[in-house]
């Protein structure tokens, strides 16, 4: 196989389509709104995209993704009454919904992020639930 055939047969990165309307004054968007838009509003592909998206982000231990104090101690105190949260990032999951709509990411670094790492949106992406309690306590900032 020569070079040209094998950049023949290589996936192109993707990327989140994004208008630049929906991203606020300092360049931040939740992954909810940023997963929305390119879904085209559509409630399914939202929730199965943004499923994919958490559990790719959680496995490489993405670190800039930002919710508010109130935001952090709503999240915690669902997490200790119902342990769903997130342990079930299930694309017909409410939950999927909730954690992605306090999440807020810098879209310019989300997108470089999942170009870089290789996001797949049809990909399987499943953490370890371990990896899923480190990953919102300790990697996500709270500002």
């Amino acid at each position: 196989m020569t070079p040209h055939d094998m950049t023949a047969t290589t996936t192109p990165a993707w990327t989140l389509p994004v208008s630049e309307d929906k991203v606020d004054a300092d360049g931040f968007i939740s992954l909810w709104n940023a997963v929305s838009e390119a879904s085209e509003g559509d409630l399914t592909k939202t929730r199965d995209l943004c499923n994919r998206l958490l559990g790719f982000l959680c496995k490489h231990r993405c670190d800039f993704i930002v919710v508010s104090s109130t935001d952090a101690e709503y999240l915690d105190a669902w997490f200790e009454r119902d342990k769903k949260l997130l342990y079930d990032w299930k694309p017909e999951s409410e939950t999927v919904d909730v954690l992605s709509q306090h999440a807020e990411v810098p879209l310019s670094a989300l997108q470089m992020f999942i170009q870089s790492r290789k996001f797949q949106p049809e990909g399987n992406y499943s953490p370890r639930r371990v990896d899923r309690v480190e990953w919102f306590s300790e990697m996500w900032n709270v500002g």
